[in-house]
């Protein structure tokens, strides 16, 4: 038996290209990685470095002075706080910077998002500037000076550093004052982090201090001679932190629990320089909302419908229910457009269908937030007939195809092709059930075939004309035949031809000729030396009368003589 190759092969090695095609451009593009640090180095710079301290590039905000406080957003987007030009920059996740976001800061230190991706700046010149995810003002939560600052799980209270001994508090809902969470610390307060479980870290300059969630010192870090910790973020695996020196402008991972220092590395730049850290993927107290799209790439034939299911989690990968969801989309099929919100599972399907053939791109976006995520679809005219096998045998010289079909639409039916060096031959026709989705076998034998190597394919031709090729997997040979025959002619009777055939095992000289009822020779139809193997002949009897006729071989000293039949 032998396999199938059908047409439906080219459609696999499509859809492989296609995959090929929607993987992304932009994860070729070097970009920001869970776990990738970004140091502030003045001069309007900020260091990208992957977590064992390789510079991948500088970024540069281009309008010099010091930069300070960072934060990364749903989209993985920085946004750079510039201490001496008054603004916030912002770099796309493969640090091309895309220009500032907001306005009407006064020395903005600090920058912090909640969980629907509103963005705190913090001012010493004018308190927690509070601005929507497009940058637009919303208000001002508090007046006073505010360093650097951090927001507990309820969304509400932010944690706020004046570079004093203290950790002072502030709803920015109600925008009303609250008590200090810490107070009486041994040197300035700059930077700080909250833990998932309520713990705070900040860097006081002399050292690092871990404090519980009552704000009472717990730890104590430090690295000898340095006595100048500032900026400080966690890290995503949620066990370690990141500080730095800006006096040394040394750049430490600690971990929490033990205190050793786990990676550190030296930006080359000048003493006071280092005033900020942020680090990709850190995991805070504020939820954190992701959303994910499934399938990520398809291929549907047109006039199909087509499902994407979206599902929204927090950091700690709980489903949240009732997040608006919108989806968007782009392509040959658009403008689709669906917007709802979540179940209980955290999931809202969006189905549509595709009536043009080519590539569709549909994009879930959180609409609170954002965050959005990808799918890819293709969609393409579907193929007239669905084949599920194409198989042959071998018997002789004949070679016997058999094929099934799972559905057909406008099958007029299939031309069976064979071809030998390249060059295809029509050899048959089998006509086909037009339209139907039940299973349909088809067969057909190509009878005579020559000794020699074969391919053989179907073409399927629809009504209109328009037709598709089918090949078979693997090539057909016919062997030498192990004796010496001839067949009865066929047709038999016949008029005015017929067909002849012999095989021989081995080289020899073969004769056929034609006799009369008298035994008069009155055609010879081969008379050569010829190689082993399978013959067919043909006699036309277009000038011979009606009547009996005789045709003889001889082979290698071996006869045969048939009687065959001319009806007129």
């Amino acid at each position: 038996m032998k396999g199938i190759k059908m047409g439906k092969f080219t459609k696999v090695i499509f859809a492989l290209v296609f995959a090929v095609m929607l993987f992304p451009v932009e994860q070729i593009k070097a970009q920001f990685q869970t776990g990738d640090v970004f140091v502030a180095v003045a001069n309007g710079q900020v260091q990208w470095r992957r977590p064992n301290g390789t510079l991948v590039q500088t970024l540069n905000t281009t309008v010099g002075g010091f930069t300070t406080g960072m934060a990364l957003d749903s989209a993985n987007k920085l946004y750079v706080t510039n201490f001496s030009n008054n603004s916030v920059s912002v770099f796309d996740k493969f640090g091309v910077l895309q220009g500032t976001f907001g306005s009407g800061n006064t020395t903005p230190e600090s920058i912090v998002f909640d969980n629907q991706w509103n963005a705190y700046v913090g001012n010493l010149g004018n308190g927690i500037r509070k601005f929507d995810y497009n940058g637009n003002f919303i208000e001002t939560s508090y007046n006073g000076r505010v360093d650097f600052m951090d927001l507990q799980s309820d969304q509400c209270t932010m944690l706020r550093t004046t570079e004093g001994t203290f950790v002072g508090t502030h709803n920015v809902c109600t925008n009303v004052a609250g008590a200090n969470f810490a107070a009486g610390l041994s040197g300035n307060a700059y930077a700080l982090r909250i833990r998932l479980n309520g713990e705070v870290l900040v860097a006081m300059g002399t050292n690092v201090l871990r404090l519980n969630a009552a704000g009472a010192v717990i730890q104590t870090y430090d690295v000898a001679g340095e006595n100048s910790w500032f900026g400080l973020n966690l890290d995503p695996d949620g066990t370690s932190f990141w500080s730095a020196d800006f006096s040394s402008s040394n750049v430490y991972r600690i971990d929490i629990a033990t205190g050793n220092v786990i990676t550190t590395y030296n930006t080359g730049t000048a003493n006071g320089t280092v005033f900020g850290i942020a680090v990709a993927g850190e995991i805070t107290a504020a939820t954190v909302l992701n959303i994910t799209v499934a399938p990520k790439n398809s291929i549907n034939p047109i006039n199909t419908q087509h499902c994407v299911t979206a599902t929204v989690t927090d950091q700690f990968a709980v489903p949240q229910d009732n997040v608006n969801v919108i989806f968007v989309v782009r392509g040959v099929n658009a403008p689709q457009n669906f917007a709802g919100n979540t179940d209980q599972n955290g999931q809202i399907q969006f189905c549509y269908v595709g009536t043009n053939p080519g590539r569709d791109t549909i994009f879930a976006t959180i609409g609170t937030t954002g965050r959005s995520d990808t799918a890819y679809k293709l969609w393409e005219d579907p193929l007239p007939v669905e084949l599920a096998s194409f198989t042959s045998t071998v018997s002789g010289n004949s070679v016997s195809l058999k094929w099934s079909t799972t559905e057909e639409i406008n099958n007029s039916g299939f031309d069976i092709e064979r071809s030998v060096n390249g060059a295809w031959t029509k050899v048959g026709n089998v006509n086909g059930n037009g339209t139907t989705n039940e299973m349909k076998n088809y067969e057909f034998t190509d009878r005579g075939v020559a000794s020699g190597t074969y391919n053989y394919r179907l073409k399927q031709i629809d009504f209109n004309g328009s037709f598709e090729y089918y090949n078979l997997s693997s090539e057909v040979i016919v062997g030498v035949p192990d004796k010496f025959s001839i067949a009865q002619n066929y047709p038999n009777p016949f008029n005015p031809s017929t067909k002849i055939d012999f095989q021989i095992p081995a080289d020899g000289k073969v004769k056929l000729a034609i006799y009369d009822n008298s035994g008069k020779e009155i055609a010879v139809l081969t008379d050569e030396v010829k190689t082993a193997g399978y013959y067919s002949v043909n006699f036309n009897a277009t000038d011979l009368s009606s009547g009996i006729y005789f045709y003889k071989i001889e082979y290698n000293g071996l006869n045969k003589v048939m009687k065959m039949t001319l009806l007129k």
